[in-house]
């Protein structure tokens, strides 16, 4: 998919250097403007195919006072970035790029995380073992992640249908689903991209609001 992906944008960059702005021919311009949609197309694909690979990372570093549904949009946006910078022809695997690259921007913004990159950053392997180390007591990991996963239960019952179906679907809340775009989910729904949008903010202020009154302290509200 990168060998397309990127063949793609580099046709349109040089029918677009052929490009004569005073007097642009618009059998040109139409052919520009399709490699690019193709190449679009092609990274979103991409995007979807890996999106799981986010939920993934972000839920092995989520803390108790982090927000764990921040960390997904901002590991969505250290993915999307590494579809652009990643080149295929050094023989890397994206998914071993990409994970690098969503730790990298994690161990940024999350103070443990800044600490732990600075100890252990001689390469990747070392970075990748780090973050696996993260708890010392394997017990401890999954019965935190259980309770998570109940607190989350326990105040998305405080959502309509409409809202619990956008946000499970949104965040890949279920084991095994990988997260949805806003246009998946809208297709699904029978409603607009934009519609999708304003209904899960809706929603997110309301768990925040309801993770309040319960006094539950839920990573991602």
């Amino acid at each position: 998919m990168f060998r397309k992906f990127n063949y793609l944008k580099h046709k349109a960059g040089k029918l677009r250097e052929e490009l004569d702005p005073t007097r642009p021919k618009s059998g040109l311009m139409d052919q520009i403007e399709q490699l690019y949609e193709e190449a679009v197309a092609v990274k979103n694909l991409i995007i979807r195919s890996n999106l799981r690979l986010v939920v993934s990372i972000a839920k092995r570093h989520v803390g108790p006072v982090d927000n764990f549904f921040e960390l997904v949009s901002d590991g969505n946006m250290s993915l999307m970035r590494a579809v652009e910078k990643f080149d295929f022809g050094r023989g890397n695997k994206f998914s071993t790029y990409a994970s690098w690259a969503i730790m990298k921007n994690f161990a940024r913004t999350i103070p443990d995380e800044l600490r732990r990159r600075d100890r252990f950053r001689t390469s990747n392997e070392e970075m990748f073992s780090a973050t696996e180390d993260v708890r010392s007591d394997q017990y401890e990991q999954e019965h935190a992640q259980e309770q998570r996963e109940q607190q989350i239960g326990k105040i998305l019952e405080r959502l309509d249908d409409r809202e619990q179906k956008i946000i499970i679907s949104r965040f890949g809340l279920v084991r095994g689903q990988e997260p949805l775009t806003l246009k998946e989910v809208g297709a699904e729904m029978g409603v607009t991209k934009e519609r999708v949008r304003q209904i899960e903010a809706r929603a997110l202020s309301k768990l925040r609001k309801a993770a309040q009154e319960e006094k539950i302290e839920i990573p991602g509200l």
